[in-house]
């Protein structure tokens, strides 16, 4: 468990996400604070109520980068995901049949989708949302576009 000042409910999540089994806050009651070690002794995850809140809002941000990766073609996905694997363009190209120009041509594309500057930005743009290799693989093979 963590016992921290912090009141932030992104923070309290997030310990939890990095499998803490509960988040009690210092400035807790001692009724709150007996809870939560009574739920975690039961093998269950304790949380803020707060921190419940907010884990079901929507995040904004990674709402708006899931449409931006939406608005990509399957092959600008699939180059996407090539980059995301450490693949020069070259290879990329080769194992697509495609040129190093078409290849080029979707790296510029996918930058100007998702609003990046440099092949690091957009891969760490994809490991935000914390895709999947597989859901990424079984993207829809198409003709080059």
């Amino acid at each position: 468990m963590v016992v921290s000042a912090c009141e932030d409910p992104a923070i309290m999540c997030q310990s939890i996400d990095h499998e803490a089994s509960g988040y009690i806050a210092k400035s807790s009651s001692l009724e709150e604070i007996s809870d939560a070690i009574s739920q975690v002794l039961k093998g269950d995850i304790y949380l803020p109520q707060k921190a419940r809140q907010h884990q079901h809002a929507p995040d904004v941000v990674s709402m708006d980068l899931a449409e931006k990766l939406a608005s990509l073609t399957p092959q600008q996905f699939r180059v996407l995901t090539m980059m995301s694997e450490g693949m020069l363009n070259k290879q990329i190209a080769y194992d697509l049949e495609v040129s190093e120009a078409t290849i080029k041509a979707h790296v510029t594309a996918i930058f100007r989708k998702l609003n990046v500057r440099t092949r690091t930005q957009a891969v760490i743009a994809v490991q935000a949302l914390d895709i999947e290799k597989n859901d990424l693989a079984s993207a829809p093979v198409t003709a080059d576009e």
